[in-house]
């Protein structure tokens, strides 16, 4: 009997290391920055809105070892009207595979939605959900394309007619931090400009520090964009946008040099 449970004890330790080992999937753009983007491209459905209805769905899926997921499937569902627009948030969601002892591999991978009636209703009478004049039908492909594969690459849209230099420049708040330290330098992001014109999956490739970053990511969160075009669709596309913090322009939110 000591022996059968010493037996035992091993190969739970043994499962519990190898279980350690492994790093989970994570949203390419991080968890903190995904659970933002799905609460601003969240769309309640009107009858669960006004019965006050709230839960969860859960959206499960296979990823490879580059990433890539397929197979998606409703685990469960708080309500029916809830689960294809679950589904199509988790669709657009860019992936960094799981992890064995820092080796890429296959997993079966769960990420749940949350639909709460009170939350959503507060959030969107703070917030003003921008949209841009679209005319063509989306492609529900879930492709991304690159430059050179369109027609025509997105372009930032503004209902004043300004630019996305005029824009920086009008929005960029220098960070505090940045300041007291006289950071400077050129922040450098690659997202994904959705079939409705709104922005995902939003990574820092050249970082900044000091708050930086994360002024150059809220500048980019809130703009809204005609999407590329290919082949008459509308569709996702590859983009990148370097925003600048310079110590000696007028870039600073008290409009002076520094």
């Amino acid at each position: 009997m000591k022996k059968i449970l010493i037996i035992a004890l091993a190969a739970l330790f043994t499962g519990l290391q190898l279980s350690a080992q492994i790093t989970l999937p994570e949203p390419l753009a991080g968890h903190p920055l995904t659970k933002e983007y799905i609460t601003q491209n969240l769309v309640y459905p009107e009858s669960d809105l006004e019965q006050g209805n709230s839960g969860t769905v859960v959206i499960g899926f296979h990823l490879d070892e580059k990433g890539n997921a397929t197979q998606h499937t409703v685990k469960s569902t708080f309500s029916e009207a809830a689960s294809p627009i679950a589904m199509h948030l988790v669709k657009t969601i860019l992936w960094k595979p799981a992890l064995d002892i820092g080796i890429p591999m296959e997993y079966d991978y769960e990420y749940e939605v949350d639909f709460n009636a009170k939350s959503y209703k507060r959030y969107w009478k703070r917030h003003e959900r921008l949209t841009a004049p679209l005319t063509l039908e989306a492609d529900t492909s879930y492709n991304i394309y690159e430059y050179k594969q369109l027609n025509e690459v997105a372009k930032p849209y503004f209902a004043d007619g300004s630019n996305m230099g005029k824009y920086i420049a009008h929005n960029l708040k220098f960070p505090d931090a940045a300041k007291e330290r006289e950071i400077q330098g050129t922040v450098r992001l690659s997202f994904v400009v959705e079939t409705n014109g709104n922005v995902s999956n939003i990574v820092v490739i050249n970082s900044v520090g000091g708050g930086c970053d994360n002024e150059a990511i809220r500048l980019i969160q809130e703009t809204v964009w005609i999407p590329a075009e290919k082949n008459g669709k509308y569709v996702r596309s590859h983009n990148m946008q370097d925003i600048t913090f310079s110590i000696g322009n007028r870039n600073f939110q008290d409009g002076n040099s520094y």
